[in-house]
């Protein structure tokens, strides 16, 4: 393909893992200083630079813009594949996954010309994930479509992905692998809010940038004297969690005699008043460290933004809000948390989903890539949520009791609960 003042050579190459990646970062920063960001284009080649720079929190931030500015569906569709490929960059197959089959499911019915487009990039998210036999399958059909087409960069493209197949798998770390039995056996049926989350034997394993936030947050709440899983290896951005052998408050009766259970009900499951107070002493503890020396930020701030990001991506499950919530939509529920903000954060060092499921047995916390400064509330309102869902309203009092606030403030109660309608 020629090279003129209208078709400039790109910013980008391929490496071995067909990843793109910057052919002079420099220029490219250049060009990133001096980019008008205020019509859709513009803001769509911004996100895919700042992509390639590795600044992802930007990229997304820049892409969100465009797909706000998105008029139709195949500028929304174009901006899909685009986060999917910050996702995906970033460590995140997940929702890269959930962005590329919309992308193709919209394609499919709406846009037909960017059907390959969609197909091409889910088909190589799958490979990554050691998924080849889905991932063939989409490429293939991604090559048929072109080769019908006739573009032959394309063609090539495609053609190049299938034959790497097996290569673009992502591999575990040396450190990782060595670790494991041969035999491990995988499940990938626990998907945590902390990251993709897989068990392989012994261990749980978590990959990605909230695998990363989490290791930087269990050494530091281990080193302040807080119970968390023992980190059994970290490289790269994988996280290898030692089993503890017990079970969350929410997800198995406490056994009999157990020290950490207190009193059951006579059908052996947990007392509720034992199951929240020991979830009010666990919580009174790890506020009680000193906010001014945790590292992480988990304010108002920050989560709402985090919270406008799933807004605009379509990221927020209605169908599990809450039944008094269920009337309302993503947009209107950040606006009224928007206009309901409270003026002051009481700040402390708070989980961020400090609910049963996040709580073993013996007050050991797990699942805590969120674990910030942050309003107690934010910890106090959906351990209220959960205690009264399932264990009801003996557990919740035993819970303030233990905590320390037997009469919490039901206005900031609501306030919290509802953020957590858009994660």
């Amino acid at each position: 393909m020629a090279v003129t003042a209208q078709n400039p050579p790109r910013p980008y190459r391929f490496d071995e893992r067909l990843r793109m990646i910057p052919v002079d970062p420099e220029i490219l920063a250049a060009r990133v200083a001096v980019a008008d960001p205020h019509d859709f284009a513009g803001l769509r080649r911004l996100g895919i630079a700042l992509m390639l720079l590795g600044r992802y929190g930007d990229a997304l931030d820049r892409l969100d813009q465009a797909l706000e500015l998105a008029d139709t569906e195949k500028r929304r569709i174009t901006v899909w594949i685009n986060l999917g490929d910050v996702y995906r960059y970033q460590g995140e197959p997940g929702r890269a996954e959930v962005l590329y089959r919309r992308a193709l499911d919209a394609s499919r019915a709406l846009d037909p010309d960017l059907v390959s487009f969609a197909a091409h990039h889910l088909g190589k998210s799958l490979a990554e994930q050691h998924r080849p036999q889905e991932a063939r399958q989409l490429l293939n059909e991604a090559m048929r479509l072109r080769v019908a087409d006739g573009d032959s960069e394309l063609i090539e493209s495609t053609r190049a992905a299938l034959d790497h197949l097996t290569e673009l798998a992502l591999p575990l770390p040396p450190e990782v692998a060595e670790l494991l039995d041969p035999d491990a056996a995988w499940s990938s049926g626990h998907e945590g809010r902390g990251g993709n989350l897989v068990r392989a034997g012994r261990y749980w394993i978590k990959r990605g940038p909230r695998a990363v936030a989490e290791c930087e947050r269990l050494i530091w709440l281990r080193d302040n004297g807080i119970a968390v899983p023992e980190v059994a290896a970290f490289a790269e951005d994988v996280l290898v969690l030692a089993d503890t052998g017990t079970g969350s408050l929410a997800g198995q009766a406490m056994s009999p005699g157990d020290p950490a259970a207190g009193a059951e009900s006579p059908g052996g499951q947990p007392d509720p008043d034992t199951v929240g107070a020991l979830m009010g002493r666990t919580l009174r503890a790890l506020h009680a460290l000193p906010v001014a020396a945790c590292p992480f930020d988990g304010s108002l701030d920050s989560t709402l933004a985090e919270a406008r990001r799933a807004v605009v991506e379509g990221f927020v499950d209605t169908g599990d809000f809450d039944d008094d919530h269920r009337d309302r939509t993503p947009p209107e529920i950040l606006a009224q948390l928007r206009e309901r903000r409270p003026a002051e954060e009481d700040l402390v060092v708070a989980h961020g989903d400090f609910t049963p499921a996040n709580v073993l047995r013996g007050g050991v916390l797990i699942d805590l890539a969120a674990l910030g400064r942050a309003d107690r509330y934010r910890d106090l309102a959906l351990a209220e949520r959960d205690l009264s869902g399932d264990f009801g309203t003996d557990a919740v009092d035993a819970f303030f009791t233990a905590y320390g606030l037997p009469e919490p403030d039901r206005g900031k109660l609501d306030y919290y609960r509802l953020l957590d309608e858009l994660f």
